[in-house]
């Protein structure tokens, strides 16, 4: 009989990392959205253009994207814009202030869902949780959240 310590134990399968890009231009806000993001069990990306959001967005390795509605270098009607309204992956936006109509305009053009800043610790929980199931449906599997 086999002793119990030379048995290789079963490898847990390695949960693939769920990357969120975050376009902002509040770092105060960015700062925020990080240490809630990790604390949830998830990668930041801080994006420093638009451009380079896209990039990330289309590399396919990307769980979501946060927008601010005026990242750095353009809007989020760009970056909604250039994504089309097929893709997969779930874009929020936020914004400093409340407008209906910017809140129209990004649901429209194919946003996942707007927050303001200051945001509710528990309200941006539930958004960001609801928008990877939502992607996991999208993408064939599971994933978990936490």
């Amino acid at each position: 009989m086999t002793p119990l310590s030379l048995i290789p134990k079963p490898e847990h399968a390695q949960k693939k990392p769920l990357y969120v890009v975050l376009a902002g231009s509040d770092i105060k806000s960015e700062e925020l959205l990080i240490g809630l993001l990790r604390q949830k069990g998830l990668v930041p990306i801080p994006s420093s253009s638009l451009k380079e959001t896209l990039y990330l967005l289309k590399r396919g390795e990307t769980a979501l994207a946060i927008c601010h509605a005026s990242p750095r270098d353009g809007t989020f009607r760009e970056l909604l814009g250039s994504l089309g309204s097929g893709s997969k992956i779930p874009v929020i936006i936020c914004s400093d202030f409340y407008d209906s109509r910017l809140y129209l305009e990004a649901m429209e053009l194919g946003a996942f869902d707007y927050f303001t800043y200051p945001f509710y610790r528990d309200g941006v929980e539930w958004v960001v949780g609801n928008a990877l199931r939502q992607a996991s449906k999208h993408a064939g599997g599971p994933r978990e959240v936490e």
